[in-house]
C-alpha cells in the first residue's frame, strides 16, 4: 500500500513541481520541504549516496564533494540516462546516457562552479537520473563534507565557509537533516548533529544514516534504536547501511551486488542483528523511510507554499511599482524634471501665501520614491532591527519635526524678522530726553553762539547730530539682510529636497549650487540697495507731516505741563524768595527727563524762566526725536520691502524658471541617469517576480 501511493502518478508529480519549483526559486527568500544529507569528511557520505542512487559518485583522497548536488532520481520507464546543468554560467542541461560518465560529469562542473582545487561554492549542481530499478522518486541535496583542517591549496577559513553553507540548508523548518554517521562513532558527538540543534533543539527533523556497519561496536542493535550509550532517541530514527569497501570500489563491484551482500551481511551477523526489526536495516529500507517523511512534507507543506508565492508576488509588485521610472529618452528625462520644478515651485508658492494646508497635502501625496523605500527587505535582519529602533526613535522626536516643518512658512518667518528689524531700528536710536544728550545738545549750541538768534538754532547742528545716530543703522540693515539669507537658503533647499527625487544625486548637486548661487547673488544686490537707501537717509529731509505733528504734540505736552507747575508755584506759601525750581518733565511717558537737565536758580517769582540755550536744546531734541521716528518707520518699511522685492518676489518666486532654463534638456540624461543600485534593484525584483510566478504555476497545478 505504502509503495503504491509514494509510487502514484500524484506523488511523483509533487515531488517533480517542488524539485522545479527550487531551482527556480535558488536564493529567494522562501523555504521547501528538501532532504539534505550532512556529515564529516570521510564518513562515507558519497557511499550512502551510491548505495540509494546506484549511480557512481566522485571520489576524492580529499574534499570530493565542494559545492550542493541536488541528486534527484526517478523511475524509468523505458530508457536510463541522467540529466546535469549549473546553476551559474552556462545554465543549459546536458543529458549523459552512459551513466558511468556521471562522475566525470558532475566533477567538470564542480570544477567549473568551485574553481580547480579545493575550495567551496554556495551554487548547486541540478543531476537528475533515470533508472528502471529506481523503488521510489527521491530528492536529496549532498553537502561538503565538514573538514576541520584547511589542506595546501584550500582558504583558510574553510570550516567556517562549510559550516555557514551547512546552516543556510539545516535552518528552515521545512528541511529534513540525513546525517551520516558512522555506526562505531558516539552520534551525539557528530558535528553536523550540533549544527542541526541549534535550529531543531528536539531533533524533530532529524535521522542518521550509520555507515560503515561492518564495523559496529557490540551493543549496535540499541544503538540504532536510540538506547544505550552513544545513541539519540530520534523521531524519524536511525538506519544501518553497509558502504562498499575500498576493495570493492576498485573490483568495481555493481551496486546490485552490494545490496546481496548487505542482505548476508545482517543475516549473518545473528548475535547483532537477530533482534533489530528490518526498518532499522539496509539502504532499502533507508530509501523507503525517505521517500515516505519526504511525501508526508511535501502534502503537509504544499497549500502554505502556494499561499507564500502568491503573497511574495503581491508584495515584490508592489515594490517594483514603487520604483521611478527608468529615464531613457530627452523626452522622459524633461518630463520628469519639469515635473519636480513644478513641484517645487508650487511648495514655494504655497509657503508664501500661507497655503500651508496644501503644502502638507503635497508632501503626503507627491514624495517621490526613493531606492531605500523598495529596497527593505534586502537588508540584513540585523540593519532592520536597527532601523526600526532608528524609528522609535524618531517617533520621540515628532515634536522637534512639526517645528522644523513649520520653519518653511515662509511668509510667517519672513514677517517675524521684519518685526524685529523695526524693533532693533527703533531702538538704536539715543534716547534724546537723557541728560547727557541734553549737555551734548548745548554744547554744540555753545559752539554757534553769536551766529543766529536762540530760537532760531542752526540746522547745521540738527543734519550734524543726526548724522551722527545713523552709524548703528547700517549694522541693523546688514543683520536682517543676512538673516533673511540664511532663513530662506535653508528654506529653499528644505522644499527643494522635498520637491526633487533623491534617485538623482548629480541633478540634485547642480540645482542646489545654483539655488545656492541665485541667493547669493540676490545678497548681494539687497545689500547695494540698503547701501544706498542708508547714504539717502544722510539728507536730513521728508515730506511726512507725521515729523511736525510729532513736534507740536510734544511742545503742546511740554508746555501744558509747564503751565500746571507754573500754577502751582503761584499759590505756593513760599512763592517769594530765593530758590532752585525744576522745570517740569516734558511728558512721563517719552521718557522726557527734561526736570533734571534744566536746573537753574532764579529770583522767586510766580514763573521761572528758561535760560536761551535750554530751550533752544530742547527745541532741537523735540526736532531729533520727531525726526528719528520718521527715519526708524521709513528706514523699516524700506529695507523690509527691498528685502522681500529681491529675496521673495525676483528669487523664490521665480527660482523654478531659473532652474528650468539652467539646465538644456540634451544634459538631462546625462543628469537623470538611473543609478546603478535602483537599476540593479529593478532588475533583481523583475527576476524575483518571474521566478515567483514561474514556481507558482509549477505548483498550481498540483493544488
Amino acid at each position: 500500500m505504502l509503495g503504491t501511493q509514494l509510487n502514484s502518478d500524484e506523488s511523483r508529480g509533487l515531488l517533480s513541481a517542488i524539485d522545479k519549483m527550487r531551482e527556480v526559486l535558488h536564493g529567494e527568500r522562501i523555504t521547501l520541504p528538501e532532504i539534505v544529507v550532512v556529515g564529516e569528511q570521510s564518513v562515507g557520505k558519497s557511499s550512502i549516496l551510491e548505495a540509494i542512487s546506484g549511480i557512481q559518485l566522485p571520489r576524492a583522497q580529499n574534499i570530493c564533494t565542494r559545492c550542493p548536488l541536488e541528486l534527484r532520481m526517478k523511475t524509468a520507464q523505458d530508457k536510463e540516462y541522467a540529466t546535469i546543468r549549473s546553476s551559474i554560467g552556462n545554465t543549459e542541461e546536458r543529458r549523459i546516457d552512459d551513466l558511468t560518465k556521471i562522475a566525470d560529469a558532475v566533477a567538470e562542473l564542480t570544477s567549473e562552479i568551485a574553481g580547480v582545487g579545493v575550495d567551496v561554492s554556495s551554487n548547486p549542481i541540478y543531476l537528475t537520473v533515470y533508472k528502471r530499478d529506481m523503488m521510489y522518486d527521491l530528492t536529496l541535496i549532498d553537502l561538503p563534507g565538514i573538514t576541520r583542517n584547511a589542506i595546501k591549496g584550500q582558504a583558510a577559513d574553510i570550516h567556517e565557509q562549510i559550516l555557514t553553507l551547512i546552516n543556510k540548508y539545516v535552518e528552515p523548518p521545512t528541511a529534513i537533516v540525513l546525517h551520516v554517521i558512522p555506526a562505531s562513532t558516539d552520534f551525539t558527538t557528530s558535528e553536523s548533529m550540533k549544527l542541526a540543534k541549534v535550529f531543531d533543539p528536539l531533533c524533530q527533523r532529524q535521522l542518521i544514516a550509520a555507515s560503515k556497519i561492518d564495523k559496529y561496536d557490540k551493543g549496535i542493535a540499541e544503538k540504532l534504536q536510540g538506547r544505550g550509550s552513544g545513541s539519540m532517541d530520534l523521531q524519524l530514527g536511525c538506519i544501518a547501511v553497509l558502504n562498499r569497501n575500498q576493495d570493492e570500489i576498485d573490483k568495481n563491484i555493481s551496486f546490485d551486488e552490494m545490496k546481496r551482500r548487505e542482505k548476508e551481511f545482517f543475516i549473518k551477523h545473528k548475535e547483532a542483528f537477530e533482534h533489530l526489526p528490518d526498518e532499522f536495516k539496509g539502504s532499502e529500507q533507508l530509501v523507503r523511510r525517505l521517500a515516505t517523511i519526504q511525501q508526508e512534507r511535501i502534502r503537509s507543506t504544499f497549500p502554505g507554499i502556494i499561499k507564500e508565492l502568491r503573497k511574495k508576488i503581491a508584495e515584490k509588485t508592489t515594490r517594483l511599482k514603487k520604483i521611478p521610472a527608468s529615464m531613457n529618452t530627452e523626452t522622459e528625462c524633461w518630463k520628469s524634471f519639469q515635473s519636480m520644478v513644478d513641484n517645487y515651485r508650487e511648495s514655494i508658492h504655497d509657503n508664501v501665501k500661507g497655503e500651508y494646508d496644501q503644502v502638507a497635502s503635497m508632501e503626503l501625496n507627491e514624495r517621490p520614491s526613493t531606492y531605500a523605500e523598495v529596497a527593505d527587505d534586502d537588508r540584513n535582519p540585523n540593519d532592520v532591527k536597527a532601523d526600526e529602533s532608528q524609528e522609535e526613535a524618531e517617533e520621540e522626536d515628532d515634536s522637534s519635526i512639526t517645528e522644523e516643518k513649520n520653519e518653511d512658512h515662509i511668509g510667517y518667518h519672513i514677517y517675524r524678522l521684519q518685526r524685529t528689524f523695526q524693533d532693533e531700528c527703533r531702538k538704536s536710536f539715543t534716547d534724546f530726553f537723557s541728560n547727557k544728550y541734553h549737555k551734548i545738545v548745548l554744547r554744540e549750541i555753545d559752539r554757534t553762539a553769536g551766529v543766529s538768534l536762540p530760537n532760531f538754532p542752526s540746522y547745521q547742528i540738527i543734519v550734524g547730530l543726526f548724522r551722527k545716530q545713523l552709524h548703528k543703522m547700517p549694522e541693523c540693515c546688514h543683520t536682517v539682510v543676512n538673516r533673511i539669507h540664511e532663513y530662506m537658503s535653508g528654506c529653499l533647499l528644505r522644499l527643494f529636497e522635498q520637491a526633487f527625487n533623491s534617485e538623482y544625486p548629480r541633478l540634485k548637486e547642480r540645482l542646489k549650487e545654483m539655488i545656492i548661487t541665485r541667493l547669493g547673488e540676490v545678497k548681494d544686490v539687497v545689500l547695494e540697495r540698503v547701501e544706498e537707501i542708508l547714504d539717502m537717509e544722510r539728507r536730513v529731509f521728508t515730506l511726512n507731516h507725521y515729523y511736525m505733528d510729532t513736534v507740536n504734540k510734544l511742545k503742546k505736552e511740554d508746555k501744558k505741563q509747564n503751565d500746571e507747575q507754573s500754577r502751582s508755584t503761584a499759590t505756593s506759601p513760599f512763592a517769594f524768595g530765593t530758590s532752585t525750581v525744576t522745570l517740569p518733565p516734558l511728558f512721563s511717558n517719552s521718557a522726557v527727563r527734561l526736570a533734571s537737565v534744566a536746573k537753574t536758580t532764579i529770583p522767586t517769582a510766580p514763573y521761572a524762566a528758561v535760560s536761551n540755550e535750554t530751550q533752544a536744546a530742547i527745541d532741537i531734541q523735540i526736532a531729533l526725536h520727531a525726526y528719528s521716528k520718521v527715519v526708524g518707520k521709513r528706514m523699516a518699511d524700506h529695507v523690509a520691502q527691498t528685502c522681500y522685492y529681491h529675496f521673495i518676489t525676483q528669487c523664490a518666486l521665480k527660482i523654478d524658471r531659473h532652474l528650468s532654463g539652467s539646465i538644456p534638456s540634451s544634459e538631462l540624461v546625462k543628469y537623470m541617469r538611473e543609478p546603478a543600485k535602483q537599476t540593479n534593484l529593478r532588475n533583481k525584483l523583475t527576476r524575483s517576480i518571474q521566478a515567483y510566478e514561474e514556481a507558482l504555476q509549477y505548483g498550481v497545478v498540483h493544488l
